[in-house]
């Protein structure tokens, strides 16, 4: 099943952890494993105070997002397609993801995509886990498989935390329904 560019949504069921609520999009999916960022969870820390950490001036509004448990020092940023950086990887006609040391620097002097998100860290699945997860085989339950919808801008970037994970949850349920129609 190929998941680039759609989002992961947490079922109800899942609750008390780090993904309780959470909606995830699938950057990178191969036969070695599957790659993605959360979405909805935003850190405490602000992007300006990111950027004095690295001693650059990011006079941006907005907060730092936790892109999941994985290397939680990497940094990516999440983009519409129109912006391109020295290492950008295109997810599909509507979303690129970009980790380059460029990134900053051009976001401080005004250089930015229409869209765009910057997460620390990742999410990432073995070979086959993934696909146990979702079809609910041992050791994982199906009351805990995600639940999965396809991404678009407004739902990505216009919304956040519990409504962003409602809203994910909603049009899961209604494209759900529109396949079981056709």
């Amino acid at each position: 099943m190929n998941l680039l560019g759609n989002l992961l949504i947490a079922p109800p069921a899942v609750k008390g952890n780090f993904w309780h609520k959470t909606v995830i999009m699938i950057t990178e999916q191969s036969p070695q494993g599957t790659l993605g960022i959360v979405l909805n969870k935003q850190s405490q820390l602000s992007i300006r105070n990111f950027g004095e950490q690295l001693g650059i001036d990011l006079d941006l509004p907005g907060m730092m997002y936790v892109g999941g448990p994985v290397s939680s020092q990497s940094l990516t940023l999440l983009h519409s397609p129109e912006w391109l950086s020295k290492n950008t990887l295109r997810i599909n006609k509507h979303f690129s993801l970009s980790s380059a040391d460029d990134i900053l620097p051009r976001l401080a002097a005004g250089d930015e995509p229409e869209h765009w998100r910057l997460f620390l860290g990742m999410c990432g699945w073995g070979p086959g886990q993934l696909q146990g997860e979702l079809a609910g085989t041992h050791p994982w339950k199906i009351e805990n498989s995600w639940c999965i919808s396809s991404a678009d801008l407004d739902l990505t970037f216009e919304s956040d935390g519990s409504d962003q994970w409602c809203s994910a949850l909603d049009k899961s349920a209604n494209e759900f329904a529109q396949r079981l129609l056709t």
